[in-house]
């Protein structure tokens, strides 16, 4: 004689897709003579119903459970690479175009300042400027030397620039800080796109708390 509990039991795996202890017939025929196990047998499958579960296979686990974790995180990778696909574009364009405004530069002090030794000089640094901006757009991994070398530049250029500014010495020449910047300010923005998820990763395990 099987008990309530018994055929409960095995009614609750049946539900859940699972292999239950007493044969089926056992069971069916116990159901068809006792309201309790009948009654428990209608509340569970209205609940099964309910939250949208199939008797027949429910609470299975899913075939392939690498699939269904990747369609949990697939749309947030989708959006992330796309964000980053758009940076990368940006960044590299602004690093062309300031390479050829930095070659620009070159040619129009060589232009008007002849052949002097300190002409010559600093119109060499540009084109080396030029150049270094021109290769980072070909490969950002090499951003962070060239921004050292174009921060100092910027540096340097804006406390001579104030210092004449205040001694009233020379002419300001507005793109002698806007070029840099504007060179400073396309390597920042290639640089955040192309390292950005790994700085965010890196500043979360910073700011993780564990106790």
């Amino acid at each position: 004689m099987v008990s309530h509990e018994e055929v409960q039991a095995a009614l609750s795996a049946r539900i859940d897709g699972e292999k239950a202890e007493l044969d089926d017939a056992i069971v069916d025929a116990h159901v068809s003579g006792c309201a309790v196990c009948r009654a428990f047998l209608d509340r569970s499958l209205a609940l099964s119903e309910s939250l949208g579960v199939d008797s027949d296979d429910a609470m299975a686990p899913p075939q392939d459970l690498s699939a269904a974790i990747l369609a949990g995180v697939d749309n947030e990778w989708r959006r992330f690479a796309r964000r980053r696909e758009i940076g990368m574009a940006v960044g590299r364009l602004m690093l062309g175009a300031m390479a050829v405004v930095w070659v620009l530069w070159a040619v129009r002090l060589i232009l008007s300042g002849g052949e002097e030794p300190v002409v010559a000089s600093a119109a060499s640094v540009r084109f080396g400027v030029a150049l270094a901006l021109g290769f980072t757009a070909w490969r950002p991994q090499q951003i962070p030397g060239v921004l050292l070398i174009v921060g100092t530049m910027f540096t340097f250029t804006v406390g001579f620039a104030v210092r004449d500014f205040v001694l009233g010495m020379g002419q300001f020449e507005a793109a002698s800080v806007l070029v840099p910047l504007l060179s400073l300010v396309a390597l920042v923005w290639t640089w955040v796109a192309d390292r950005g998820g790994a700085v965010r990763r890196a500043w979360q395990l910073l700011d993780a708390r564990p106790y």
